[in-house]
């Protein structure tokens, strides 16, 4: 994490952390486009990591051996296409933070198929 020094006292100052466990939309990030990508991207526009661009890879889960508290851990690739501010991508205070945001991107999608009463076996 990327510190700066106040001006007048000298001492290092923390960004705060992103308390967001429900992103949303056009307030924590939005869907980002390239001319001549075949990929959607994400940027990140509140927060510590606000500016950051980014897009993900494969994504599963843990096997059933792994479960916590009967809930399978979630694992993702991601890359970073944008950092401009320098954060730390590898750290786990992003990783949650766009692991939260992939969360909430799935149950859209289920949400979605589920009003237009597909199954996940459906394309």
């Amino acid at each position: 994490m990327e510190t700066t020094l106040n001006k007048k006292s000298k001492i290092p100052k923390i960004p705060p952390t992103h308390k967001t466990t429900n992103p949303k939309h056009n307030d924590d990030y939005v869907f980002v486009e390239k001319p001549g990508e075949d990929f959607t991207g994400l940027k990140l526009i509140s927060g510590p990591f606000g500016g950051i661009v980014y897009k993900y890879g494969n994504v599963g889960f843990r096997p059933e051996s792994e479960a916590i508290d009967g809930a399978l851990p979630m694992v993702f690739d991601y890359t970073v296409i944008e950092n401009r501010i320098e954060a730390d991508t590898d750290g786990q205070e992003f990783i949650n933070h766009i692991g939260d945001i992939l969360v909430v991107l799935l149950e859209d999608q289920m949400k979605e198929r589920e009003e237009l009463g597909l199954t996940l076996d459906d394309k």
